[in-house]
């Protein structure tokens, strides 16, 4: 069975849950499916400025705090992603004192670092030596352009429209760099992607949070049936992976409700058979 690496939604909002599920494959493997594992997670801290995809406004870390997160992240093997992905960040916000403090501390625990503006990421890269996956807020809807960036960046996140496009996936020049959204929640085609991005973006660095109502009528959060237009049930996992050499997965949900997050976990990381017992551990944990 091939690997399969997965990243989480979130080490600060959703820590508690992601390591949950951490303990229970280091404690309990054979109720993990083969070849799962937790890889790293992914987020920000609240309050920075360089943050996107998700705006997230509340009282900034101290460093004791993001220092904390961090080592709770190395003590389960687990590597933290940082989001740099603001579509209106600029390098000269590197300079900024609390995204020197994070990425300081990002650097020291060996944190990866996600981006969207070529630029910043190159300076994040020199200044800190984190290597850099390239966000999902860059559509790639050509081969030629992915492979490019497969060149140039240590992981990229596929186009969610064309992840499930056999012909795209085939012509994959560096598969072991590819990282494949399996619960992403944006309709196949979504026309205000980009815009729902920027506006999120715009939002993080003003310090407020507006309303963006979806508006092209998505379907349920999570929808684990097969065929499904852009969303991968775990066997469709597996499928991908054999058949493409594909061993990064993420499961997308920094702004979903807890218990949706739960649902994918359960899904893509754990076993059928052991999906009730798990669900009960979790539902005494989170009840203590």
């Amino acid at each position: 069975m091939p690997a399969l690496n997965y990243t989480l939604p979130d080490f600060t909002a959703h820590l508690g849950l992601n390591l949950f599920f951490a303990r229970v494959l280091v404690e309990h493997p054979g109720w993990g499916r083969p070849g799962a594992r937790i890889e790293s997670i992914y987020g920000n801290f609240p309050g920075c400025r360089l943050n996107g995809g998700r705006a997230y406004l509340r009282e900034p870390f101290t460093p004791q705090q993001i220092n904390w997160t961090f080592s709770v992240l190395a003590e389960y093997g687990i590597q933290p992603r940082l989001t740099l992905t603001n579509m209106q960040a600029t390098v000269q916000e590197l300079d900024g004192p609390y995204a020197r403090i994070i990425l300081e501390a990002a650097a020291r625990a060996g944190a990866g670092a996600i981006v969207y503006n070529e630029e910043l990421g190159r300076e994040v890269q020199r200044r800190y030596g984190l290597p850099l996956t390239l966000s999902t807020t860059v559509p790639l809807e050509t081969t030629a352009q992915l492979n490019q960036k497969l060149r140039d960046y240590d992981y990229v996140v596929l186009d969610y429209n064309r992840h499930k496009d056999e012909d795209y996936l085939q012509a994959i020049e560096r598969p072991e760099k590819a990282e494949l959204m399996v619960n992403e929640f944006c309709v196949k085609g979504c026309p205000h992607r980009q815009e729902h991005y920027r506006h999120n973006s715009e939002d993080q660095q003003q310090g407020q949070l507006r309303p963006f109502p979806c508006r092209s009528n998505r379907p349920d959060f999570f929808d684990h049936k097969p065929g499904h237009p852009v969303q991968f049930t775990a066997d469709e996992v597996d499928a991908v992976a054999q058949r493409h050499s594909i061993s990064q997965f993420k499961i997308v949900g920094r702004g979903a409700p807890t218990a949706t997050l739960a649902e994918a976990c359960l899904h893509y990381l754990i076993k059928p058979e052991a999906n009730e017992t798990v669900r009960a551990l979790l539902a005494q944990a989170t009840s203590r």
